[in-house]
């Protein structure tokens, strides 16, 4: 009869104990999951900047302002409007390294990211040009679809950036894209 309620008391924690673990998450990997339209808020390539100086400032402070690139792995999914200026150039070495080390870190596949984006397009907000890396599935769509000097909404993701004197520039990699309405 002593036992009685030892028993019982493990009898209920291997119950409940089990119970609470079998409805939480592995910690282990997961499957991507592949983003959607909604999961880009809305900003400006100003705004992405802002939120990105903060990090760089970080950076400054632990390195004491002798890093040349950073990355990050909160990617930021951001819808941005932008005048398409029609201009394209091949990745400049400088964002190449900034792809290269983020994919080393953060992606699960080095070539998706080094293959996939080698061109810059030349875009305009609020009078400021911006040099955005695009996805070369992506790219012949831009260029049969869009106009020069017509707005277009880009789906982007921020991986780093690079410091140029005392300048961080962002990399920021163009996914997708859509015409206004």
């Amino acid at each position: 009869m002593k036992h009685k309620p030892v028993f019982l008391a493990l009898l209920l924690t291997l119950l409940f104990g089990s119970t609470l673990a079998h409805g939480q998450d592995s910690l282990g990997p997961r499957p991507k999951k592949a983003r959607t339209p909604e999961d880009y808020k809305l900003r400006t390539l100003k705004e992405i900047a802002e939120v990105g100086s903060a990090i760089a400032s970080e950076r400054d402070d632990d390195r004491k302002g002798d890093a040349t690139t950073l990355v990050h792995g909160d990617l930021l999914p951001s819808r941005v409007r932008v005048i398409y200026k029609g201009t394209a150039r091949p990745l400049p070495q400088l964002k190449k390294d900034v792809i290269s080390q983020w994919s080393n870190l953060y992606a699960g596949s080095l070539n998706h990211y080094t293959v996939q984006y080698k061109t810059d397009v030349l875009f305009n907000e609020a009078g400021l040009n911006h040099w955005l890396v695009v996805n070369k599935r992506v790219l012949p769509q831009l260029r049969r679809r869009l106009k020069k000097g017509r707005p277009v909404d880009l789906y982007l993701i921020r991986l780093g950036a690079f410091k140029t004197g005392d300048r961080w520039r962002w990399v920021l990699l163009v996914e997708d894209f859509a015409t206004p309405k």
